[in-house]
């Protein structure tokens, strides 16, 4: 009979136990992202990328609210059978600091996965967003262009100590 009242006692204690936990994760869960600089990622885009050398390269990207609205999810070759590039970029704001954050997923893999950091710009349409690497800095500029409504974005590293262009992108929604 003791080790049935036992059972039962640790059931009665562990119940409510449980209950507090779940109340207090929910109770501390942080409100939803409102961005309007974020909200004009959401959507499909076409990509027109120059790539440094001269080459043009086109691809796609969709664009939308993830992870209960607290980061702008890019899908770079969504919708694409075979991509020869694909990533996934996710774009979140810091409050503490007014900083954004992005962590960025390719095909490259994870050896060149820090997270880049930046700011808005004082007109609030662009950010720069910078990344250190054991290979150098490297920066992505997106610039929202708000009569057109698209994007560019100017992407730039560090090659044997100076600043280079890798790629220009302009993204046209669908």
């Amino acid at each position: 009979m003791f080790p049935l009242q036992l059972m039962k006692t640790s059931i009665y204690l562990l119940i409510p136990a449980l209950l507090l936990t779940i109340a207090f994760a929910q109770a501390l869960a942080p409100p939803l992202l409102q961005d309007p600089f974020l909200d004009n990622f959401v959507g499909d885009c076409k990509i027109e990328r120059k790539i440094g050398n001269g080459r043009i390269v086109e691809s796609t990207v969709s664009g939308e609210w993830a992870l209960k609205h607290h980061f702008i999810k890019l899908h770079y070759g969504a919708g694409e059978k075979s991509p020869d590039y694909e990533a996934l970029v996710f774009i979140g704001f810091v409050a503490a600091d007014k900083t954004y954050i992005c962590h960025w997923l390719d095909v490259y893999g994870a050896g060149y996965d820090a997270p880049g950091r930046g700011k808005l710009d004082d007109k609030l349409l662009g950010i720069e967003l910078r990344w250190e690497s054991r290979d150098g800095a490297l920066t992505n500029k997106f610039t929202f262009d708000l009569q057109m409504k698209t994007w560019t974005s100017l992407i730039r590293q560090v090659e044997k100590g100076e600043w280079k262009t890798f790629a220009e992108e302009k993204w046209t929604k669908k």
